[in-house]
């Protein structure tokens, strides 16, 4: 692996488990065992860090939220892909966990942030509509979009949610205790024919939180 890459992936990793505001680039150097000069030779400062990898972060969430817009789902693929999305949040916690400060500081990543969570919020309300037009959902649900809006919050804050009433949990049961709520979000518009699909797919994420 490349110095630059395993300085991002060091980085990440600092990030995420210690807070990005209370990681600095000797900490990363310190890490790696290199020294802080060959650090910066890759990257400028902390800021150049965050940058890059906000931008790898922005690139695949949304190449998974452009993949899940042309694909045909079924019920559980669509809660499968949920995972997915909760998977992709938790590799870039930091972003979520201090996520305010962050885009106070950098604007740049704030614009494009603001940005991605519109996409998410339009690509769930297609996805809820695609459910509505293969009937696995009653099309008394109206407000799709507010719908898609309650569901990309629950997205949003999830982790920070969870940090604060829960802080020692370990992810596997974070994400699934994420997936159940977003699933007892949609459950009471499932038709009669995938109702029972809904409540096993809630049983089983039940049964690991």
């Amino acid at each position: 692996m490349k110095t630059r890459d395993r300085i991002l992936l060091t980085a990440l990793t600092l990030f995420n488990e210690e807070g990005e505001q209370n990681v600095t680039t000797v900490d990363i150097a310190n890490e790696m065992d290199i020294s802080p000069g060959n650090l910066y030779y890759h990257f400028k400062g902390k800021e150049s860090i965050i940058e890059s990898l906000y931008a790898q972060f922005d690139a695949d969430f949304s190449q998974l939220l452009q993949q899940s817009e042309i694909a045909e789902m079924s019920l559980e693929n669509h809660w499968y892909f949920m995972y997915v999305i909760f998977e992709e949040i938790h590799k870039y916690r930091f972003f979520y966990l201090n996520q305010t400060d962050i885009l106070q500081r950098y604007q740049d990543i704030g614009r494009r942030f603001k940005r991605l969570v519109k996409q998410k919020v339009k690509t769930i309300e297609l996805l809820c509509k695609s459910l509505i037009e293969a009937n696995a959902l009653s099309d008394s649900l109206v407000g799709s979009q507010q719908l898609a809006e309650n569901i990309s919050f629950t997205l949003l804050y999830w982790f920070p949610y969870q940090q604060l009433i829960n802080p020692s949990a370990d992810y596997d049961k974070i994400i699934h205790a994420g997936v159940y709520q977003i699933l007892s979000l949609i459950v009471p518009y499932a038709q009669l024919e995938d109702h029972s699909i809904a409540q096993s797919l809630l049983s089983i994420y039940h049964a690991r939180i």
